[in-house]
Order: C-alpha cells, then structure tokens, then sequence
C-alpha cells in the first residue's frame, strides 16, 4: 500500500517538474524535488529491514524519546536539534542554543504509565555548550500473582509490585567549525521491580556514551545529523538472564522554509511603507536503525507563525501499526521568555500518549 502511494506521489511530482523548463530550475527547486523523492523513500521503505533480534533487550526509557516538540514531529530531530531535548537526540546540537533552557515535561504513557523528564543546558562560549537532563519511567503498584506450588495450574496474589526505570545524563556540544558540530553525552541508566513482598530488588545499571554529528553543508537552511547510542554498555544479570541495553544508529536531515507574510504598514514621511514578517516551515526526516529492533522511518513538519504559535505533525514508519496509528501530531506557543508544548501520540489499539511540557528561556 505504501509502496503504491509512494508511486502515484512520485509520478505525479515528475509531471510537475516536466512543466519548469531546465534553465529555470535554480537550487531551491532542486532542494524541494529532493526533499519530496526523500519523503517518498521513507515512507515507502517500513517493512523492507527486519531484525529477528526485536524485544531482546532492556532500557525502556532508553527507547521512549524525551520532548513533547520532538514526539508531536514523529520523533523526528537528529538533523533539527536545536533545543535542550539535544541532549538525548544528538548532543551536537546543544551549540544551537542562543540562550540558556530549561525544559520540564510530564507525559500519560501507555497502561498508565507515567514518563517525566527535566533538562537544563546552557552556552559556556564560542566553542563549548553543555546540559544535563534526567528521565523517569515508572507504572505504580501492580497486582503481583504467581502460579500456585501446591495447586498446578492455579494462581495466588503475592502483593504488588512495580517497575521503574531512570536515566541522568550529562552532555556536552561543541561550536560551528567549517560547518562540523559534535557532541557527547554520558548516561548512566538503572531499570529495576520493587515488591511489596520480602522479594529483594531486581535492579540493574548500565554506563554508556551517545555520540552525535550535525553538519550543515553549504545550502542555506539544510542541516544533516547523525546520533550512535548507547555505546560502550554490558550485559548484565537481570531477572536470571543476560540482558543488555538497545545499541542504534539514527540519521536525519532537516530544511527549513523562510516564508515572508505582510504585516503592518509604517508611515515614513508622506510614504506608507509594508513591514514583513517571517513564518518558518521545517521539515524532516530520520532513519532508526535498532539492535534489537526493525529499522523506523521519521517523518516531521513543523510550522511556525509570527507570533509564536507554532503547529507540528509527525511520521513513524513501524509495521505493526496501520498508517493512522502512525500519525502524531501537536501545537506549542513561545514568546521569548517561555514555551509551552503539547503532543498527541496514537498507537492503535493500545492507547494513545499524551505528552505537556514547559520550556524556560533565561
């Protein structure tokens, strides 16, 4: 089905450039007509890389990414990164930032779970930019049965239990170099269950590095990320087996749109002279390539009015969703002080995730 949009799209965008004769195809037609066969081949492409390795892994907050702007554009940000949720999507962009933030997001997950996440970062100069956040995974009490010793087949209560699961990192970006920002984070990761019972606690600890690239290549506006996560973990013993934490490697690129909009007139002299404002149109798109899981396609838009209001609609190409389930989408407000965020995530028959978050300008 995907594979047959992508066709029509893309027979319809030949036609389209068959009008615009060659010697008027300057770079920004160009960039567009990349930018749409890019859109064709991320969609098209779910379903055609499988990994027989899926859901052998631990470190769920490793895998449910931080952000509400992020999680309304697909989760689409390795080539964006330009606020403090860098520091989980690709630290290089922690550069990006002109001023310091400080962001807090509270989001309803799936089953009831609750995912929170708190980020600072800041500029240290020219050359130097550097953050910290923690997230928080956790599902309250949990009806806890076990199979009866005395009586196969049956069950008995054994309490509660519940699961949590944290990660704190702490990240660093560097300035702009011939185009070239980098950046690092260090994570330290900790998923464990709790009883009510005298069960002691299963608990484990992962240490890793997440490194990150962005390169912005001499066309204006279009930036190119890459992200390698989770580098350097260990299997470790966790509920009587060996179990590690998800490796991946995540491209993306992002392009943005300056569109001039009239606004008011001012009157200089006997002249009454326009003034233009700007809204900026930016989309994206990653590629996920999982250890444990199927490669995933991001798709992300974004719009942005003049006064701050901004509207965003977001991709994710997984297989085991139908197309609207893959659909996400959400709005925000900003001002030069705040930024207030709200996200919309469906996933089919399981539920759908609510995401809210509070951005602080300094």
């Amino acid at each position: 089905m995907a594979y047959q949009k992508a066709l029509w799209i893309s027979s319809c965008c030949d036609r389209m450039s068959q009008r615009i004769p060659l010697n008027r195809i300057d770079l920004g037609v160009a960039m567009r007509r990349l930018l749409v066969y890019l859109i064709l081949f991320v969609i098209a492409l779910p379903g055609l890389c499988q990994n027989p390795k899926a859901g052998t892994t631990g470190g769920s907050a490793l895998r449910i990414g931080v952000g509400t702007r992020t999680a309304s554009m697909g989760n689409t940000f390795t080539g964006i990164a330009d606020d403090v949720s860098s520091i989980y999507w690709n630290p290089a962009g922690l550069g990006q930032l002109e001023r310091p933030q400080l962001s807090i997001m509270g989001a309803n997950w799936l089953g009831g779970v609750r995912h929170g996440w708190i980020g600072f970062a800041q500029s240290m100069g020219r050359w130097l930019s550097v953050g910290a956040d923690i997230s928080y995974l956790w599902t309250g009490d949990i009806l806890r049965t076990v199979e009866s010793e005395s009586d196969v087949g049956r069950y008995q209560e054994m309490g509660t239990f519940n699961y949590s699961d944290m990660v704190i990192r702490a990240a660093a970006g560097s300035g702009e170099y011939k185009g070239v920002r980098i950046g690092a984070a260090f994570q330290v990761s900790q998923q464990g269950i709790n009883y009510s019972t005298t069960s002691p606690l299963q608990q484990v600890r992962w240490n890793h590095v997440n490194l990150g690239l962005i390169y912005r290549p001499p066309v204006k506006n279009l930036r190119l990320g890459l992200g390698i996560f989770n580098i350097g973990s260990t299997e470790q013993s966790y509920l009587d087996q060996q179990i590690s934490i998800p490796r991946s490697i995540r491209l993306g690129g992002s392009y943005t749109v300056t569109i001039d909009m009239p606004g008011t007139t001012s009157t200089t002299g006997d002249r009454s002279m326009p003034q233009l404002s700007q809204n900026y149109l930016t989309v994206g798109a990653d590629l996920d390539f999982r250890q444990d899981d199927s490669m995933q396609t991001h798709l992300g838009l974004e719009y942005v009015f003049n006064n701050g209001f901004a509207v965003r609609g977001g991709y994710r190409g997984r297989t085991d969703f139908e197309f609207l389930s893959n659909l996400s989408g959400g709005f925000g407000y900003a001002t030069r002080a705040y930024q207030i965020d709200y996200a919309f995530v469906p996933f089919g028959e399981i539920g759908n995730a609510h995401r809210v978050s509070l951005s602080l300008d300094f």
